[in-house]
């Protein structure tokens, strides 16, 4: 029965140089070992493969039929091997990896950019560049954000919606909520404040259809920017809706009615392109982000 081990790579080293050099006394001055140790190699890369690959007569050391078929392939097989081991020694430490990330004004503001510095010790070669988009991907901006990422404009896009691409992936990061909150101190119930809902918003909607007979006297002002909506909160003496994930330390002084909290529709999630093998940074920015979410 035949041997089915790969045979020692070492082995198959001094084969390759005692095939080229036509001699075991050249293969060992130029692998600086002895001519002993060579001949040892040899034996035991034949004794594994179990055929015969140099004739022996006296001195003379001649390949055989079948050390003539594997001498040119093992030949190319190291001259591949150190093509590829000199790539890699001329890669830098310092070599750089750019990932583009979709993500909404708020979220990189009060959910992602606190976070960055423990991503930049982790992987300090990764570096990261920001285009901003809609928090929602649904219908237009959905097709928008599909075409940028099978494009390559985007890496990868972060946010909420239900993308029917066959060519995006997507990964779930956390179930969030809707929630109101003021940035006055009062005693006062949401309802009898003025409500601030962004109308191209998902789950803003939602929550007025939820608390419609409460908000029937409620005046109701559009804004369409989170941080403008915390600044009009104050300003308006109103309520702004924010997803629960945008709640930082960063915003400890706003009074949160958790009660009146409501799920969101989608769970916010990573979407990005289909492949069979993912880039290494990709592939870590994701782990990352589900750790940071776990």
């Amino acid at each position: 029965m035949k041997n089915t081990k790969l045979p020692s790579l070492n082995a198959l080293r001094v084969f390759d140089v005692a095939a080229r050099s036509g001699s075991f006394k050249q293969a060992s001055q130029e692998l600086g070992v002895t001519q002993s140790a060579v001949t040892r190699q040899i034996q035991t890369l034949e004794e594994q493969l179990e055929v015969r690959l140099f004739q022996r007569d006296n001195r003379v050391h001649s390949l055989t039929p079948v050390g003539l078929e594997l001498a040119p392939q093992i030949e190319q097989i190291f001259e591949q091997l150190e093509r590829t081991i000199e790539r890699t020694r001329n890669l830098s430490d310092n070599t750089t990896t750019q990932l583009t990330v979709a993500i909404s004004s708020e979220r990189l503001r009060f959910w992602l950019a606190a976070k960055l510095a423990d991503f930049h010790s982790l992987y300090p070669h990764i570096q990261l560049s920001f285009s901003r988009c809609n928090e929602y991907f649904i219908n237009e901006s959905a097709a928008e954000m599909a075409s940028a990422i099978q494009h390559q404009s985007w890496d990868l896009a972060i946010g909420y919606g239900k993308v029917t691409d066959k060519h995006i992936q997507s990964i779930v990061l956390q179930k969030n909520q809707m929630i109101p909150v003021s940035a006055i101190k009062t005693n006062e119930s949401p309802f009898q404040l003025p409500w601030l809902v962004n109308p191209e918003n998902p789950d803003h909607q939602a929550m007025l259809k939820t608390y419609s007979q409460q908000l029937k006297s409620t005046r109701i002002i559009h804004c369409n920017d989170v941080q403008m909506s915390l600044d009009l909160s104050f300003a308006e003496q109103a309520v702004a809706l924010i997803d629960s994930s945008l709640i930082t330390p960063g915003l400890s002084n706003l009074k949160v009615y958790n009660d009146s909290a409501q799920p969101c529709q989608y769970p916010l999630s990573i979407y990005y392109r289909k492949r069979q093998r993912q880039p290494v940074a990709l592939v870590a920015f994701i782990k990352w982000l589900q750790m940071i979410t776990s």
